[in-house]
């Protein structure tokens, strides 16, 4: 049988025939088009169905305008006589398989308890024969694709075997119902997808799925076979997101944007044999005993294992193992030596005591994030993102040393943090914050480097706080490379605050400070009474020493061979090389000389010269 839905406009008349034989996974909609024009011109069209009468008729003369309107009625007459004058969505044919394509839409539709039978290929809604709602194709503009509202808590379903597309939701579920709904084998797009807050121990299975933020599942989903793309292109929000309890996430292959895997507070959850690419987890649960209570196994992050480490102590962890770490629970932990790469966040460590991460390289939306722990060192380590570079909370004893951040838009956050110590870190091109203090106290900040670039003058911030206690601040460069009439701090409700150091009188360097007197420190007032330029005295200024030459700006000589950066780059040699400095030449040729006398001196002098070898620029009258 054939099921045709036949659509009419003013001139066209189209039809969608669907053959049953057609495998789901290859549906395909043959169009029949058929226009009456003023001209009594007649274009039949059949794609792979009848050749014969493809062709285009000419009402030249009456034979074939007889002719025409012949083959005409001949193609009405095969079409339309297989359909009952009863037919309806879900009919079936002889053999009682349901027909592939039930509808075509381009409005949503709203099921409830007075149409779903009619919506149904089968079933009478019990828990034994669920009603089968099946073989929908809908594309709209409309918020929703198909919305489940006013079915009955105590009705069975399931959507199968559809393609849907909505604006928002392509499936939505407002009743409340527990484990009576399924969808299965179906392509669901929209900007959420599916949905439903009250839909609870939904079972989703063998869909495709193609959205720009994940749902939300409360409690009990069942999550398997699925392939997931988030199709938003800001690099934000999640492509899953589950909480409670008995929820089961398996096989399932998410692409994921940089978007996350949330995990809320669960218990009693299995999250297992997923693979996952450029996507990763990000748990949000604030309680131990619920992530302990929980299984996470056999999880790939492009290509490796995620680390799941959990109430661990006395080791070090080396090398490339991982796609992802998440520490909990532990004590006396070393991870070292880590390339981490396109995911949402490189490193969770919650809960923990006396962890040491160094040696990280990663290049993620998100770096690192600190939970709840006691004892935490991060150094020697380069992290590249546009998310958060270093995000602390609720943590004290912390030490951030020799790291270097790139393009974060904050560089480093601390939330409730106590006793930091933030010491020769380099954090480059930073957007909205470079660094965020709230209710930080016992703080120290020395030998660090700032750039940040604000367009806007009160847009961007590259240091702010709220309640920041005790703390001292000198040694810094604090860069601002946009407007420079832009404020760089903004600083409230600070306690015993100074940023300067008085037996050494020394303060920080500011890109907006105009060269004489003091700084003020927009917020609370604060002054720094020693701002600095060319604190290491080399004769370059730190705006040229970090932002065009990329040498020390503390350190007049940078890369320790005897030369001051300044030196080096007037005579032409690589401030950064200790191998390549000023008078090289020269040495060579003392060595030369004790050997060979004079002459061949000059001679190899001339031609390592000529060959750019050594560099004798030096000797030339300035």
């Amino acid at each position: 049988m054939r099921n045709l839905k036949p659509i009419i406009s003013t001139t066209k008349l189209w039809f969608i025939l669907v053959s049953p034989q057609s495998e789901r996974l290859n549906q395909t909609f043959r169009m029949f088009y058929l226009e009456v024009s003023e001209r009594r011109e007649l274009c039949v069209s059949l794609k792979d169905q009848h050749p014969w009468v493809v062709k285009k008729m000419r009402s030249d003369n009456y034979p074939k305008l007889i002719l025409k309107l012949c083959l005409s009625l001949l193609l009405a007459t095969s079409i339309l006589s297989p359909i009952h004058s009863n037919a309806k969505i879900g009919d079936k044919v002889s053999d009682g398989t349901a027909t592939e394509i039930n509808a075509y839409l381009t409005s949503g539709i709203i099921i409830n308890d007075t149409n779903i039978a009619s919506y149904s290929s089968t079933g009478t809604g019990s828990i034994d024969d669920p009603y089968i709602i099946d073989n929908l194709m809908i594309n709209t503009t409309d918020s929703l694709g198909v919305k489940f509202d006013g079915v009955s808590s105590g009705t069975y379903y399931t959507l199968r075997d559809s393609h849907i597309i909505g604006n928002t939701y392509g499936v939505y579920i407002s009743d409340i119902t527990s484990g009576k709904v399924k969808v299965i084998n179906c392509t669901l797009e929209g900007s959420l997808g599916i949905g439903g807050a009250n839909a609870l121990y939904l079972t989703i299975d063998n869909c495709t799925l193609k959205f720009n933020q994940a749902p939300s599942f409360r409690e009990g989903v069942k999550f398997t076979n699925n392939v997931v793309y988030y199709r938003a292109t800001a690099y934000s929000g999640s492509i899953m997101n589950i909480r409670n309890e008995n929820n089961i996430v398996e096989n399932n292959i998410f692409y994921g944007n940089y978007s996350s895997f949330i995990v809320g507070r669960v218990t009693n959850t299995t999250v297992r044999n997923n693979i996952l690419h450029k996507t990763g987890f990000s748990f949000s649960d604030d309680d131990l005993e619920d992530i302990v209570n929980n299984t996470f196994e056999n999880n790939m992050i492009d290509g490796r294992p995620f680390g799941f480490l959990m109430n661990i102590s006395d080791e070090t962890i080396s090398g490339e193992l991982y796609g992802q770490i998440y520490l909990a629970g532990s004590e006396n932990i070393i991870i070292e030596k880590q390339y981490l790469t396109n995911i949402n966040l490189a490193i969770q460590v919650y809960n923990c005591t006396n962890i040491t991460l160094k040696e990280i390289e990663s290049t993620t939306k998100n770096g690192i994030e600190i939970e709840d722990t006691v004892d935490i060192k991060i150094e020697n380590s380069v992290l590249e993102g546009f998310g958060y570079g270093l995000d602390f909370e609720n943590s004290r004893d912390i030490t951030i040393v020799k790291n270097h951040l790139t393009g974060f838009e904050y560089g480093i956050e601390i939330s409730y943090g106590e006793d930091v110590h933030i010491h020769n870190n380099t954090l480059l091109q930073l957007g909205e914050y470079g660094l965020y203090f709230d209710n930080v106290s016992d703080c120290e900040m020395t030998f660090n480097i700032f750039t940040i670039n604000i367009q806007e003058p009160g847009s961007d911030l590259l240091f702010g706080s709220w309640e920041l206690g005790y703390a001292k601040i000198y040694y810094n460069v604090f860069i601002n490379y946009g407007n420079a009439s832009a404020q760089l701090f903004d600083v409230y409700s600070s306690t015993n605050v100074t940023w300067y150091d008085e037996t050494l009188e020394i303060g920080n360097f500011y890109s907006n400070w105009n060269g004489t007197g003091t700084y003020f420190i927009p917020g609370d007032g604060a002054i720094d009474l020693y701002p600095f330029i060319d604190v290491d005295k080399d004769l370059l200024t730190e705006i040229e020493e970090v932002l065009i030459y990329h040498t020390n700006p503390f350190q007049a000589d940078s890369d320790g061979d005897g030369f001051d950066d300044y030196t080096e780059i007037l005579e032409g040699t690589d401030p950064l090389n200790p191998k390549d400095y000023p008078g090289k030449g020269v040495v060579l040729a003392v060595v030369l000389g004790s050997v060979f006398g004079v002459a061949l001196i000059a001679a190899a002098l001339y031609i390592l010269n000529k060959r750019g070898l050594i560099n004798l620029s030096f000797l030339k009258k300035k």
